[in-house]
Order: C-alpha cells, then structure tokens, then sequence
C-alpha cells in the first residue's frame, strides 16, 4: 500500500534535504496563522518520525530557532510546548501572500541597463522591485522604476520574444522545473490519510515543499514568464490540496499517549 506521507517526504528530500528547522518554521507559522495553538513536543518529535527525520535533533533546531528569536517555548510539566515569536509570525505574514495569497499575477516588466560603473548594480533597486540579472550590466526588472537613476536603460519588452538561451536562465530562476515537478507529485495523492498525525504530516509536508520554491522563485523572473508559467498550475494544486486537507485542527495537536 503506497504510504502519501513518505513517498511525499522521499521525492522532496531527493532535490534537497529536508531542514528540520526550516520543517518546524513551516509547522508552527502554519499553526500560528490558522489558530494561534501551542504544538507540544511530543507531537512534534511525532511528526518529525513521520517525515523520516531524526526527532533526536529537534531539540538542537528548537534551540537554534529560539536564538534566532523565531520561537518561543514554554513547559507544563514534564511536556514542553512551542510556537512561532510574535517576530517570527511578523516574518510569516510578510510573505504569506506569496505562499497562500493568490500569486503575483503577471506584472509589468523591463529590460534594464546599468552603466558599467554602477556600484552594486541592481541592489540599486526602489523596495518593491526585484530583478534577475541576464549579463553584467542588464537585467529584467518587475516592479515600480520610477525612481531608478536617469542614466540607466529602461525599455518595454518587445513581441519578438526572448532567445532560448535568456529563456533557459529565466526559467531556472523562476524554478520552472522544480513547480513542475511539485505539481505533479501533489496530483498523484488520490486518497487522503485518516489519522490525525497523517494529515498534520502531509499538510506540513505539501505546505513545506511549495513554502521553500515559492519564497526561492524570483518574481522577476515569474514576470517574465508570464501567465504560462509553471508557478501557477501548481500553486493551484497545492491550494486544492491543502483545501481538501483543511486547516489544522486541534486533535491534530493533541498530545499523543
């Protein structure tokens, strides 16, 4: 019988080991944003076992993050109970439309170029614009520019497209491949778990694996990109899902005996 949660755990890890910090950061943001609930750290350490990683090294994550100031802890009894800082949710909200909002759509773009001078180049860049740089000196830009210097380039994309080779290294930044490959990993899952531990697992693991290509992908490049890109399909399979699996519910968090 196929197991959801491993095979899930198995193909995410294959690109890139699965960061146990970064695992809770996804947990607990996703359990502050829903219902503002404690995770204790037993059922943490469960679902840490469930998705193949090692609970001994939790309790080092668990340090690190509260030196980072992204959580805080507390006990009650011999049972301790975590949840993300007050910074820590800040931090989430900041990029929670990214994550659950609807996308950024397909926002204007330029071709930029900077004089050979310039210092820092495209960190030059008003807040709200990003960019990805295709040559020393030029770039796609998404974003506001009408703040940017009078002796750069700025021009509107033409209808003649982009040569295969700018295409390729546009794609690589927008992580085409890897949305790819998440969308058709979520459209296998047919039938959902029914234990409590299950559903937080596939629910933390599906929100994990969009989470770290979602705040990776560079908008700029999704802008060039367009309304083809593979950033939408499968930022809509992965909301179905998570959809069908609602939010985390308190006997998910229940203290396991």
């Amino acid at each position: 019988m196929r197991d959801p949660v491993r095979d899930l755990a198995a193909a995410l890890a294959s690109d890139a080991p699965l960061k146990l910090w970064s695992v809770l950061v996804t947990c607990l943001g996703d359990v502050g944003r829903s219902s503002g609930a404690e995770v204790s750290g037993i059922v943490l350490s469960a679902l840490v076992e469930r998705l193949g990683l090692q609970p001994q090294a939790m309790r080092v994550a668990l340090h690190r993050l509260k030196r980072d100031g992204w959580v805080e802890s507390r006990r009650d009894g011999r049972v301790g109970y975590h949840s993300l800082s007050a910074t820590g949710m800040k931090q989430v909200g900041e990029v929670e439309n990214r994550v659950y909002g609807p996308g950024a759509g397909c926002e204007e773009w330029h071709l930029v170029g900077l004089p050979p001078d310039a210092p820092d180049g495209f960190a030059l860049l008003p807040k709200g614009a990003s960019a990805i740089s295709i040559a020393r000196s030029f770039g796609f830009v998404a974003g506001a520019l009408e703040d940017v210097p009078e002796d750069w380039i700025v021009a509107k994309p033409s209808d003649r497209g982009l040569p295969d080779w700018v295409r390729a290294e546009v794609a690589e930044a927008g992580c085409e491949d890897a949305f790819a490959k998440l969308a058709e990993l979520v459209s296998i899952i047919d039938a959902l778990p029914e234990s409590p531990l299950d559903r937080l697992a596939l629910r933390v693991l599906v929100l994990h694996g969009w989470r770290r290509l979602a705040l990776r992908s560079d908008p700029a490049a999704e802008a060039v990109l367009g309304a083809e890109r593979a950033e939408i399909a499968c930022r809509k399979r992965v909301h179905a899902l998570l959809d069908q699996l609602g939010p985390v519910q308190d006997e998910w968090l229940q203290v396991l005996e």
